[in-house]
């Protein structure tokens, strides 16, 4: 796909000479370095990152730490939301499930609103449509009212949020950029060990009302990020359309054209636009192949946190032994996401292998940890499992951006976002399923691991597509 190269502000208009030749054009997709860490056009590089970028990675951050405290505090409350909403258990968590699911439905829309209102414009709302719905939430009466709240405002604000917040990031970095994309992960890892405790300490002292009212005060300082976004500059490309790609001496001055010349030129647009639909995001295979390993990566990840405790007690361990091996695998996934930048970006390790052990390492630890009855065996498949997870979240990411390109990256996280939440829909019910059907989570972890083994296969093959 081509896309016309920007002219940056303050840009001498062109002089005549200048005007008779053909727009420069940028190839995204095809004939880019393939370091799964370095840039995808010399003609686009700028400084790496500058305080645009740290802007970018603090907004990123605080997005990961805010929407975990959302979703994660809203968990920790659902037992006392039960006898105070008087409602059922499964009522309660389907409306943390539905927050999740909206924020997947409405992810494909972050681009567009982005490029229309600017990223620091769209992060400032979304803080405050988050912190509303938990400030609104203390002051609900019924199950129905808090279901609104958070799928409508919080749901919505998350999933445009992440997109845009990603977008952002994958703009100013190129060099660096799976460092970057770590240092923003982490905030996700440290809202799962920092709001546990808190929004329990929250509860003893202020009961549930007064916890959701801190919870959104606490949110509100998101918007901080956006307008730091808004004050900072950020790096913008230009969103070029067909008819503006098209070469010099195919566009003529409207009011002067003959009616053949008009016949010539619709006729060359369609062709244009159609050859490069053919070859756009929806169908572009190396799309779906990236959607692959993204999809069944979080899929498993997200898996094992909601089953694994259960299968950690079916094995022989205690509450106290399991919630240890999460605390500890939740430090290994925090390493996980800091040390892959470094390794990657530094030429350690390529790209390549570092993902692909890590896709083995944490399938093989899925189908081991159902078997494993022993405490020291148990935690080290729980810390693989969650190190191999910090690793590839963050570079599935770099592994998007460099199959297509910084254009397309709102677009790409939108729709990977979308398709992860039909994925959860779809098939989210399935190790539980499992289970119920043979009474063991031998079975369903042997699911999980096999779910999570599949990225091998389109990881191979887009390597050697670019050989």
């Amino acid at each position: 796909m081509y896309i016309s190269c920007p002219c940056p502000p303050g840009t001498p208009s062109k002089t005549l000479e200048q005007e008779s030749q053909p727009p420069r054009t940028l190839l995204l997709h095809q004939n880019s370095p393939w370091t799964m860490s370095g840039v995808v056009s010399n003609s686009l590089e700028g400084p790496d990152g500058g305080r645009p970028g740290w802007v970018a990675v603090l907004a990123l951050w605080t997005e990961n730490l805010m929407e975990t405290g959302i979703t994660k505090g809203l968990g920790i409350m659902l037992p006392i939301l039960q006898i105070q909403l008087t409602s059922q258990m499964w009522i309660i968590g389907w409306i943390a499930s539905l927050t999740i699911a909206t924020s997947g439905f409405v992810a494909p829309f972050g681009g567009l609103v982005s490029r229309r209102f600017g990223a620091g414009y769209v992060m400032m709302t979304c803080g405050v449509m988050m912190s509303a719905a938990a400030i609104a939430g203390s002051f609900v009466e019924n199950p129905l009212q808090l279901a609104l709240l958070y799928t409508l405002l919080a749901g919505t604000a998350i999933g445009i949020s992440s997109v845009v917040a990603k977008e952002a990031v994958g703009r100013c970095f190129t060099k660096n950029y799976a460092t970057a994309n770590g240092i923003a992960r982490t905030g996700y890892s440290v809202g799962l060990i920092v709001f546990a405790p808190l929004v329990q300490l929250f509860l003893n002292t202020y009961g549930w009302r007064g916890t959701m009212l801190l919870v959104g005060a606490i949110t509100m300082h998101f918007v901080a990020s956006g307008a730091v976004m808004v004050a900072t500059r950020q790096p913008e490309l230009d969103q070029s359309n067909a008819y503006q790609t098209l070469p010099q001496t195919e566009r003529t001055n409207s009011s002067s054209a003959h009616e053949s010349t008009l016949r010539s030129h619709r006729s060359s647009l369609r062709k244009f636009v159609s050859k490069n639909f053919e070859a756009g995001l929806l169908l572009n295979s190396r799309f779906w192949l990236v959607a692959v390993i993204s999809c069944c990566t979080i899929y498993a990840y997200l898996m094992w946190i909601v089953y694994f405790v259960s299968q950690a007690q079916s094995n022989g361990f205690t509450l106290e032994e399991a919630g240890s091996f999460v605390t500890i695998a939740g430090i290994a996934n925090l390493f996980g996401k800091i040390s892959q930048g470094p390794i990657t970006d530094r030429r350690v390790m390529s790209s390549w292998t570092l993902v692909a052990v890590c896709i083995v390492m944490s399938s093989v630890s899925y189908l081991a940890s159902s078997l494993l009855t022993s405490y020291w065996p148990m935690m080290t498949s729980a810390v693989l499992i969650l190190f191999s997870d910090g690793v590839l979240s963050c570079q599935t990411d770099v592994l998007v951006k460099q199959v297509l390109g910084v254009e397309l990256l709102a677009g790409a996280f939108g729709w990977i976002g979308l398709k992860v939440t039909l994925l959860l829909v779809a098939l989210g019910f399935l190790p539980g399923l499992v289970y119920d059907l043979t009474g063991s989570y031998t079975a369903a972890f042997l699911l999980i691991g096999s779910v999570q083994a599949v990225p091998l296969v389109p990881l191979l093959m887009l390597r050697y597509s670019q050989r």
